[in-house]
């Protein structure tokens, strides 16, 4: 993945494709709201700066995981559908522990974490009784808050986000409260890791500010926490305003449901036969039911016409948290919530396009 991030980046993007992209991100930022850089190279149990550790349990049962998180990850705060889902099914793996950052007098709680061989879900909260922490956010898209995994022989590994994850602050407590999202860790299944978060990001209507500061939580990534990704290969073509994409594959998991699509406009190429990636007619019209709620991120505006999921009878919502997943050029990964019933599902495009995503 790193590789492929490597070459859409020296993909040069024409400014305004992304302006209105950008903007809407900073104003979901504000609205809903250092480097002491440090290699781990003994063991992970004797070098984490751990204080309080509240507890630690790999319980397989899923009520009692349900239990060792805060709520306000099931609620209507927090952006992320396929999210609240597992976490409501009790899937997740406990992690229950308390860092204190004495320089910046900020509690942070690492509750649970995720993952599939697509992605991680880390849920934290942070706290502070004298640091306003009204614009704090662990931003691994565009800020410069960065999430590494460091093994038991020393190997720091820097690992890439995966849309822009949910946050919500909570003023009245002064709260922050953010569920991760960045590159799987399944290769790390039953071993002892940890994962550091390095830096904090400020936002401001003025500025952008770096907190230096690392945010250590050790852990024994458990086995039975960890799903698979079903993916269904279909290459079905359909047009859309005169546009020809094709659907190449459904990849179905119980965090997601993620369509990989090509099409005939999602590229641009400038006069001078360089390419770049572009906002497609169907991409356009993804986005058309999307709206930005405070306190809650991106959600569906009811009414609005966009691109959906039908399966049982019942609508599964885009989400939209996961906006400007990495892609290859002229590739549009579009996200939904997961579905349950995989036996019948259909993509709805507007009010009359509908496409079978069985074979």
């Amino acid at each position: 993945m790193s590789n492929i991030k490597h070459e859409i980046k020296k993909i040069k993007i024409p400014k305004d494709l992304h302006e209105r992209t950008k903007l809407g991100v900073k104003q979901v930022k504000q609205e809903q709201t250092g480097r002491n850089h440090h290699i781990l190279k003994s063991s992970l149990a004797a070098s984490a700066i751990l204080i309080g550790i509240v507890g630690l349990s790999f319980t397989p049962v899923g009520a009692a995981v349900k239990e060792a998180y805060d709520k306000i990850f099931e609620s209507e705060k927090i952006d992320d559908p396929g999210l609240k889902a597992v976490l409501k099914d009790g899937h997740g793996q406990a992690i229950t522990q308390t860092y204190y950052d004495k320089k910046h007098d900020i509690t942070v709680h690492f509750e649970n974490v995720i993952t599939d061989n697509k992605e991680t879900k880390l849920l934290v909260t942070f706290e502070s009784e004298t640091t306003n922490l009204k614009n704090y956010a662990i931003d691994l898209f565009e800020g410069f808050s960065k999430m590494y995994v460091v093994t038991d022989d020393g190997e720091r590994k820097e690992l890439d986000h995966i849309g822009w994850g949910s946050r919500h602050y909570d003023k009245k407590e002064n709260k922050v409260s953010t569920a991760l999202s960045f590159d799987s860790i399944k290769e790390y299944e039953g071993q002892a890791i940890q994962l550091e978060i390095e830096n904090i990001t400020i936002w401001s209507s003025q500025k952008t500010e770096k907190m230096e500061t690392v945010w250590p939580v050790a852990f024994t990534l458990d086995k039975s926490y960890i799903s698979d990704v079903e993916t269904l290969v279909l290459n079905k073509e359909f047009m859309y305003e005169n546009e020809t994409y094709t659907i190449q594959q459904v990849e179905y998991s119980e965090l997601e449901t993620r369509l990989v699509i090509t099409g005939t406009d999602m590229i641009y190429v400038d006069e001078f036969g360089d390419k770049y990636q572009t906002k497609s007619k169907l991409e356009l019209q993804f986005l058309n039911a999307r709206q930005i709620n405070r306190g809650s991120g991106y959600t569906v505006a009811e009414g609005k016409s966009g691109v959906f999921l039908r399966a049982s009878g019942e609508r599964i919502d885009p989400n939209f948290s996961k906006g400007e997943v990495d892609s290859e050029l002229g590739t549009f990964y579009m996200i939904f919530a997961p579905v349950e019933d995989r036996s019948n599902v259909v993509l709805e495009v507007g009010e009359d396009l509908k496409v079978s995503l069985n074979k």
